[in-house]
């Protein structure tokens, strides 16, 4: 697959296809294969990722690491192909560019690229979008577990959740064996206890919660007010108000409380 069709398949934003399509013209992709190549391995995407920034210099839009990530990514391809892994499920996680171009677009006003730090598990087939949730592949101290990540678009009803579960079962059985029996964690503010007393007990972020056992509370973080309130702005008093959610944790973060990334296994699986 090449790039431009890449583009088209997950519906990159035309203004960004366009300027995606103006570099990879003059760029000579040979001047960073070495490193492409090294997404492959999860413990060398850091290195891979940075080593590549340093050669393209000046991104200031990112459009130069998102040619980058979009040519390993159509590389990739090719190893959904050798496992037999369907065509939907690679559009659907490569999709995360043009969802990220949007999420950002929509608090900037801006098109540009941003999440590189976190696509080079996505081309370097780390983790993948099965129905609404996203799985990670990812070693442990222990043992290799597989990650669940909830993307912005995601339907997030028990019933979705559960679908997309099942598909993942599946999916993992089939065509990763020897991980059909892994842990599931999580890791995320969306596991924070504190939201119980801040939501009823049919929300779709309770249900959530009540599949896990939290091994550890975690780390208070401020990430997820770009989640909760689609602004990276950290003037509290300017939060909106739209749900009984953001009301409830903008109280709570005004009377000094914070939101913690907290840990957890599946319970059951």
């Amino acid at each position: 697959m090449d790039i431009i069709a890449l583009c088209e398949k997950i519906d990159l934003q035309p203004q960004v296809k366009d300027r995606v399509d103006s570099f990879i013209k003059e760029f000579d992709f040979k001047t960073v294969d070495t490193y492409q190549a090294g997404y492959l391995v999860y413990e060398n995407m850091k290195e891979s990722l940075a080593k590549t920034r340093a050669i393209l210099g000046e991104d200031a839009d990112g459009i130069k690491i998102l040619a980058c990530m979009l040519k390993a990514a159509a590389d990739a391809y090719e190893a959904y192909r050798e496992k037999k892994i369907p065509d939907d499920i690679y559009i659907s996680t490569m999709k995360c560019f043009s969802r990220f171009i949007d999420e950002t677009y929509k608090m900037t006003g801006k098109f540009c690229f941003d999440r590189y730090w976190w696509t080079t598990r996505q081309i370097g087939c780390h983790l993948f979008r099965i129905g609404e949730l996203e799985y990670e592949i990812r070693p442990s101290e222990e043992n290799v577990v597989i990650e669940l990540h909830i993307p912005s678009d995601a339907n997030f009803t028990p019933v979705s959740v559960e679908e997309s579960l099942h598909s993942a079962r599946d999916f993992f059985a089939k065509y990763y064996p020897s991980l059909s029996e892994a842990e599931y964690r999580c890791h995320s503010w969306l596991l924070d206890g504190q939201l119980q007393r801040m939501l009823g007990q049919n929300s779709n972020i309770i249900h959530f919660q009540n599949r896990f056992e939290i091994f550890d509370e975690g780390e208070p973080d401020t990430e997820f007010i770009e989640w909760l309130y689609n602004t990276k702005s950290m003037d509290y008093s300017s939060l909106p108000e739209n749900t009984s959610l953001q009301r409830n944790v903008k109280k709570h973060l005004l009377a000094g409380g914070v939101i913690r990334n907290a840990y957890g296994r599946m319970i059951s699986q």
